[in-house]
């Protein structure tokens, strides 16, 4: 009953309904008066209140990467208590040098809004090494002579950080060129 009249209110004025328009710059003023308030309310300038905002950007970007970090240490950690089995020793160096490509590739990662082409080919050099130490992962427990298995596995990780540090003196010869180009600029 209620709803029927209701729905008789708003079909007969249907038209008073639709001649209704707000102001062009109402978001505007709405926006600049939600602004005066919470500085007024809280007594925080804006200044302050674009650093939190910057704050908690950082924050959003940060904590997925030390997740990142954690899930990669627990997967280490994993990889080499079934190593350990094994060889301790090569279990040892496998986590050793995997935490060296880990740190080796954040570095050339820096390279990636400078440099995208060049760290592109640089990635894709390392995929295909790391695609090969994944197969040899993959086999080992079905391997008939494991300890031969890990091995491989070491040298393919000891031949990652060999092309990372050559990868890494080639980005270090180009920002060296560059640095000299800028002075001698400055120079003219």
């Amino acid at each position: 009953m209620m709803k029927d009249r209701l729905e008789d209110f708003v079909r007969v004025n249907k038209k008073s309904f639709d001649q209704l328009e707000p102001p062009a710059n109402l978001w505007e003023r709405i926006e600049k008066e939600l602004d005066e308030r919470h500085i007024s309310k809280n007594g925080v300038k804006k200044e302050r209140v674009i650093r939190l905002s910057i704050l908690y950007r950082s924050a959003a970007v940060l904590i997925p990467v030390l997740f990142a970090g954690l899930w990669f240490y627990q997967y280490q950690f994993k990889q080499s208590v079934d190593l350990s089995n094994i060889n301790p020793q090569l279990a040892k160096q496998q986590v050793h040098y995997a935490s060296m490509i880990e740190l080796k590739r954040t570095e050339l990662k820096h390279l990636e809004k400078d440099e995208p082409q060049l760290y592109r080919e640089f990635s894709s050099e390392i995929m295909k090494m790391e695609e090969s130490y994944k197969k040899l992962q993959k086999d080992l427990p079905a391997s008939p002579n494991q300890e031969e298995t890990v091995k491989a596995m070491i040298r393919n990780l000891e031949i990652q950080i060999e092309l990372l540090n050559q990868q890494l003196t080639i980005i270090q010869q180009i920002n060296q060129v560059k640095k000299e180009q800028r002075n001698e600029i400055q120079n003219i």
